[in-house]
This record gives structure tokens, C-alpha cells and sequence, in this order.
């Protein structure tokens, strides 16, 4: 199994199982006399009784720049502003911020960026990236991978505050990126060339001198010669690796739901899609429904191939019993799933994605007692998951699929289908473009965060700010093609490179190959385009987590 058993234990779901990969330190001197960053410093005696007193302190971006793929070899790092977002000229901007903080432990940090210009609503994010890079030479053709998601918010009062009290908790080195899913908006923010430079606050404890009981500075206890070793972020400058629950600590996992609808076998339809796409999937996307067994043998050689590690994405589609009734205990579906339990135990032990009656939304049936209401959903998949678990099954990282088709999006109960933080660890839903000018129409950012004109903040936005806490995934998504419009499926694979980062947050994208699809065929390799902006896409620095 080679490399795949280093990240076996990466589901988190039990104390000690947890890793996020092997990294490799990298320790790097750091002034310790902290005025010569950028400090402000202020006495707040926030603790008293014998508790330790902490001070305010603040330091400014040591470095900041941004990117913009309509000039993708040019840098930005002496300009005034900091663009972010997207237009027609600049094509999609991401800003970038590196902080030392050389004082610790830290205290209630939080990341005040000055706006120039923004509209009330645009959402923007933080997210960490790797911290080498410089001014001069960060470029849209070298951006790093985005890691963890810290912080959303919005402008209020002429800035936009982040949160960063989940990452920056000791001394070391901090980059981020800020990034907005609004493709047509640019906020403009401030650079540390401009008036108000980025700035970072946060409170650190007070060491008093033996004797007195006045408060001291950061730099009191030290000289400005001095140094202190930092660990910068090296699960990120070391590339990006399979982390806890299967969220690469960077970038996204590549993976395909291959010969979708058809009789091919399917090691046959996944080896032919990597032969013609040029690279091994990270994922295999599986489908089963009513009283299957799985993984099945084809679905085991998939995953244990040692030459092409694949992480499985298994898929259940219940039959037989409402949703009502499964979640009230059905007796031929209990012994089912304790039946499944036994199977998966007995001969799969690495981790993989699962899912339940994915796409839910097209089976709701609002009316009382219709066993299938958004309600019986949520208590289903609850049951499911807490069942599979009591018998023994602790690989599995869950994944609540969403439709995302905008007509059921609006419906009063399309809130009740989340079945639970405690039950869900990944959220996701699935997503096509369309090639004729209708609904769908658009590029690759109109596909992932749709809003047609509606009362509905988009997919992704809404996925962002209703689960901060969750990876997010595209578990299908696909261009389908047009006899009228053959070269728009090239076009939207191509932009979606340069779009993918408006979308920080997506950590797995699984492309759904079908040749009918009740009549629609998504396939990429039949035309030439097609199949080149998708290897180029495929090849993209986003999508290279390794496996092991």
C-alpha cells in the first residue's frame, strides 16, 4: 500500500487517530524587539486576582501584494491598493498578507484591513497560504495553494476585520490570502504603501520586573539583536498533503465519477479517463443503491492499486422504506446496514468518503406524513450514520450532497434537509454548466456559485456562511456539451483555473464523465479543446496533494 498507509489514520473521528501528515520544520530567525515591525503598544490589565496581565499590541503587514489573471506575469507588491475579487479588466484579483509576530502566547487576534472601495454585501475571505513568497515575485501564474479557511466577513465602516484567533496563536510567521466568490465585484483595499497600512492586533502577556508593577513592553526583556526561532507554517511550504478527515492541508483533491450511466466495467471506465486525461484521480466516485454491499471487488482494486493510490467516494441511495420509516428503526433496513458494517470492516480499512441518498432535494415530499419531508431526510441520514458507526465503521468521512438546483434552493425546507454537524463532516453539492444560452449558461464561476437573478446568495456563498466550519466539495460537477456551442465546455474548463480561486473553501472537485445523461454527455475527450484545457487544468499547482 506504500504511501497510502501514512495518511490512514487522517480521519480524526477518535482521540489519537488524527495526523495531518508528515511535515518537515522550518525554523527561521525572527527579530524579537518588536518596534522595528511596525508595533504599537498599550497597557490593558485584562486579567487580575494573580492572573496574568495582558497588553495591546499591534504590527503591520511586513509585506502585501496582489494578484490579477488579466496580467498574470506581472507583479503588484509597490502599489498603494490591494485588489481583490473580479472584473472585466483585471480578470479575478487575490490579495496576499505575511505578518512576524514575534510575542506570545497570543491573545484575540484580529486583522484590520483598510477599504478604499467595496459594496456593502461583498463577502470576503481569509485563508492561510505559504509564507514564501515576496512582493516582487508573487504572480497569478505562481500562486500557492490556499490552506485552511480562517475568517469571512464583510465592510463595515470603511474596513474589513478577520478573526484569526484559530491559527495565529504563537510566535511565528503568518501569510494569508483574502479572496471574494463575487466575480464581478473589486474591492479595492489598502497596501502598506497606503495610508493605512494592514494591521494586526492582538494582546500578549505582561512580564513585570522584580520589584515594580508597572507594564512592560515586548521588547523589554530583549535586545533588538536578538532572535527567536519560528516554525512557519511547513505543512504548507512543504506542499500540500492528505490532513485530517481527508482535507488536504492545501489545495483540492481531483477526482471523476467515470462512464456514469453505462455497462462499462469500472476499473475499464476509470483507467481509460486517467490514459486519456494524463493523471491518476485522487477520487473514484461509486454508486450503489437498495441492498448492495460495498466497497465491491472492482471498488477494493480501485483503492489498493499501489501504484495509483485513490481515495472512494461511496454513494447510497436507500430503496425499500421511506425515509420516515429508516429512521425509525425499519427491521430489513437495520439488518442491512449491520450487514454493510460487517462487510466494510471485514475488507476496508482505509479511509473514504460516504454519503446518503445524495441530492435529496429532488425526492422531498413537503406533505405531512409523507414520510419524505426535508425533516424525515435530516433524521435518516442522522440514523444512518450513528448506526454505521455503533457497529464498529470509523473510516468513513461523511458527506451531506446537496442538489443545488435553484427551484428547490428557495423552498421554505430546504433548510430542515442539514442532518447535523455531528454527523456531517464535509458538505457539498453538484454542478453543471450548460452550453446553450438558458439556465446554467455561463462560465465556471456562474456554475459553482449560481444565483440566476434570484433571491438566493449563491451556492458557495451560502455553503461558506451557513457551514464555516466545513470543507466543501463539488461531488459531481460537468460541462454538457451543445451540437450549437461545441467550443463553451473548453471555454468553462479553461476558465476554471483562474476562478478556482474565488473559491477557497472548495477542497475537492469530482468531475461526473457520462456519455448520456438522459441525453446530455459531459465527456471531455471528445473534442480536442476540451480534452486540453482539461489536462491543463488537471496539471494546475491547486490540485497536486499527495496522497502519501
Amino acid at each position: 500500500m506504500g504511501g497510502w498507509r501514512s495518511w490512514r489514520n487522517a480521519l480524526g473521528l477518535r482521540a489519537g487517530s488524527g495526523r495531518r501528515g508528515v511535515a518537515i520544520a522550518v525554523v527561521v530567525p525572527i527579530a524579537a524587539a518588536g518596534f522595528g515591525l511596525g508595533y504599537a503598544v498599550g497597557a490593558d490589565r485584562t486579567e487580575g486576582g494573580g492572573a496574568a496581565d495582558f497588553m495591546s499590541t499591534s504590527i503591520n503587514a511586513e509585506a502585501d501584494t496582489y494578484t490579477r489573471t488579466a496580467a498574470p506575469e506581472t507583479p503588484a507588491g509597490s502599489e498603494t491598493e490591494l485588489l481583490v475579487g473580479g472584473s472585466r479588466d483585471v480578470g479575478v484579483a487575490t490579495a496576499y498578507l505575511r505578518f512576524t509576530v514575534s510575542d506570545a502566547p497570543v491573545r484575540e487576534p484580529r486583522l484590520h484591513v483598510a477599504v478604499v472601495d467595496a459594496r456593502p454585501k461583498q463577502l470576503l475571505e481569509l485563508t492561510r497560504v505559504a509564507a514564501r513568497w515576496t512582493e516582487s515575485g508573487l504572480t497569478a501564474a505562481e500562486i500557492p495553494p490556499f490552506g485552511d479557511p480562517v475568517d469571512a466577513a464583510t465592510a463595515t465602516d470603511g474596513q474589513v476585520t478577520f478573526d484569526l484567533s484559530k491559527v495565529v496563536t504563537k510566535v511565528g510567521v503568518y501569510a494569508f490570502a483574502i479572496t471574494s466568490p463575487d466575480e464581478k465585484l473589486l474591492a479595492r483595499l489598502q497596501a502598506r504603501e497606503g495610508d493605512t497600512p494592514p494591521r494586526l492586533d492582538y494582546k500578549v502577556p505582561v512580564v513585570p520586573t522584580p520589584g515594580q508593577h508597572s507594564l512592560s513592553s515586548p521588547s523589554s526583556s530583549s535586545s533588538s539583536s536578538s532572535s527567536t526561532e519560528a516554525i512557519v507554517g511547513s505543512d504548507l511550504d512543504n506542499g500540500c498533503v492528505i490532513g485530517v478527515k481527508l482535507v488536504p492541508t492545501c489545495g483540492a483533491l481531483w477526482g471523476v465519477a467515470p462512464g456514469a450511466r453505462s455497462d462499462v466495467p469500472r476499473v475499464t471506465a476509470l483507467n481509460r479517463f486517467e490514459d486519456r486525461t494524463g493523471r491518476r484521480q485522487d477520487i473514484y466516485h461509486a454508486y450503489h443503491r437498495g441492498f448492495e454491499l460495498f466497497p465491491t471487488e472492482d471498488e477494493l482494486k480501485i483503492a489498493n492499486d499501489p501504484e495509483k493510490p485513490r481515495i472512494l467516494f461511496l454513494n447510497w441511495k436507500p430503496r425499500g422504506a421511506t425515509w420516515a420509516q429508516i429512521a425509525a428503526g425499519n427491521k430489513d433496513m437495520d439488518d442491512y446496514l449491520d450487514r454493510l458494517a460487517e462487510h466494510i470492516k471485514k475488507t476496508y480499512t482505509e479511509p473514504f468518503f460516504f454519503t446518503v441518498h445524495h441530492e435529496p432535494e429532488n425526492d422531498v415530499d413537503p406533505r405531512a406524513g409523507s414520510g419524505r419531508t426535508a425533516s424525515d431526510y435530516a433524521a435518516m441520514y442522522r440514523y444512518v450514520i450513528q448506526r454505521l458507526r455503533a457497529d464498529g465503521v470509523t473510516n468513513m468521512v461523511t458527506v451531506m450532497v446537496y442538489m443545488a438546483y435553484l427551484d428547490w434552493a428557495v423552498q421554505p425546507w430546504h433548510k430542515n434537509l442539514y442532518p447535523g454537524d455531528d454527523v456531517v463532516d464535509w458538505v457539498a453539492w453538484d454542478a453543471y454548466a450548460y452550453s446553450d444560452p438558458g439556465y446554467g449558461y455561463g462560465d465556471f464561476a456562474e456554475m459553482v456559485d449560481r444565483t440566476d437573478g434570484r433571491d438566493w446568495p449563491g451556492y458557495y456563498r451560502w455553503a461558506t456562511e451557513t457551514f464555516p466550519g466545513k470543507p466543501l466539495m463539488l461531488a459531481e460537477w460537468g460541462v454538457w456539451q451543445s451540437d450549437k456551442n461545441p467550443g463553451h465546455p473548453a471555454e468553462v474548463i479553461s476558465q476554471a483555473e483562474a476562478q478556482i480561486s474565488l473559491f477557497p473553501r472548495l477542497k475537492a472537485l469530482v468531475y461526473f464523465e457520462t456519455a448520456n445523461d438522459r441525453g446530455k454527455d459531459s465527456r471531455v475527450d471528445t473534442d480536442p479543446g476540451t480534452l486540453s484545457a482539461y489536462r491543463d487544468l488537471s496539471e494546475s499547482r491547486h490540485f497536486q496533494v499527495r496522497m502519501g
